[in-house]
């Protein structure tokens, strides 16, 4: 019998999110991949681990006896980890991301750093987009993550982000004329991509909530005050996701740039982990 390291890190995931879609976050992996995982883990255990109940899962009583052993083992793993790890892994590093992004990837970034850096000591800016750019041009960031194909030239593009109108799920608000939309500031893609779509279909609307951050867009939203425009991915169950049925023109996707300032093993290693968790996202 045997314990993946890898296994036990996203069987600990599913268990501290209470699901597998938000493990998926948590390890940049995609809900079938944790499926996948689990079935592994309890192949080599030989029993299962997980019950449904409803629509979710919970542990079974064998899954329970596994947990402490599995937060042990992990914690051990970490750190050996950090006995080894090389002098130059250490230090303070800025990470820039618009807190729209924090929401979804953030948790994995740090969990990562956890395990691999702990001695790294981390500082996040969560900012939008047109700060975070001049803050990575004055070198006050170390890896920025932007929204915008403004933002191109400073770095590479790692994701392409569907964008979807987004309503409070129990609320008839889209049907409302002019249609009420909460809004990012003035210079936000998704703002942009929501006039211009609004414009081609002669669509009647109005800024009725305007923001810079997410959590005050998504308080109007799910009050059924407006409709709002987002990322696909980032959309969580109280939420609906709005399209042509209920009138709303198509948008387009809007993409992810990751910049990078000077060059460093830490650095090096967070932008290929971004790289290869936005493919597992994609998949």
């Amino acid at each position: 019998m045997e314990f993946p390291v890898e296994l036990l890190k996203t069987f600990l995931a599913v268990v501290d999110t209470g699901g597998f879609t938000r493990a998926g976050q948590v390890v940049h992996r995609t809900q079938s991949a944790i499926s996948m995982q689990m079935r592994r883990l309890e192949e080599s255990v030989g029993t299962p681990l997980f019950e449904r109940r409803g629509r979710s899962f919970v542990l079974s009583a064998d899954g329970e006896r596994l947990l402490p052993y599995a937060r042990r083992m992990l914690k051990l793993h970490e750190d050996a980890v950090a006995a080894m790890i090389q002098p130059q892994m250490a230090g303070p590093l800025t990470i820039g991301t618009p807190d729209i992004y924090a929401r979804a990837y953030l948790p994995g970034m740090l969990a990562w750093f956890a395990n691999n850096y702990p001695r790294v000591q981390i500082t996040v800016r969560c900012e939008p987009s047109v700060q975070l750019a001049q803050a990575h041009r004055r070198g006050e960031t170390d890896l920025t993550l932007l929204s915008g194909e403004q933002y191109q030239s400073l770095g590479e593009i790692v994701r392409q982000e569907q964008l979807v109108w987004v309503a409070s799920r129990y609320h008839l608000v889209h049907e409302e004329s002019p249609l009420p939309l909460a809004m990012f500031q003035a210079d936000c893609i998704y703002r942009k991509y929501a006039f211009h779509s609004l414009d081609a279909a002669g669509a009647d609307y109005r800024i009725a909530y305007q923001s810079e951050s997410t959590a005050g867009i998504l308080a109007a939203v799910s009050s059924g005050l407006a409709v709002t425009v987002l990322a696909e991915n980032v959309v969580t169950e109280e939420f609906r996701i709005l399209g042509s049925r209920e009138g709303l023109p198509f948008l387009p996707s809007a993409p992810m740039v990751m910049a990078t300032s000077g060059r460093s093993p830490v650095v090096d290693s967070l932008a290929d982990f971004i790289r290869d968790g936005m493919v597992a996202v994609s998949k």
